[in-house]
C-alpha cells in the first residue's frame, strides 16, 4: 500500500497517456490523500522534481 500525500503548492501532475499537466498553485490542507487527479480514465502521476539543495 502506497501513501499518497495531499497536493502541495508547486506540485505537478501529468497524464501518462495524453501528457496533459496540472500545476498546483494552492495546496490542499485536508487529511492525507483527500484529493486526486484523473485523466484519460487513469490516475495522474506526480512528476514534481525534488527541490535542489546546495550545500
Amino acid at each position: 500500500m502506497t501513501t499518497q500525500h495531499s497536493p502541495a503548492t508547486g506540485d505537478m501532475y501529468r497524464c501518462e497517456k495524453c501528457e496533459m499537466e496540472i500545476h498546483v498553485t494552492r495546496g490542499c490542507k485536508c487529511e492525507e490523500g483527500c484529493a486526486s487527479f484523473q485523466c484519460c480514465g487513469q490516475a495522474m502521476k506526480n512528476i514534481t522534481e525534488p527541490a535542489v539543495q546546495n550545500p
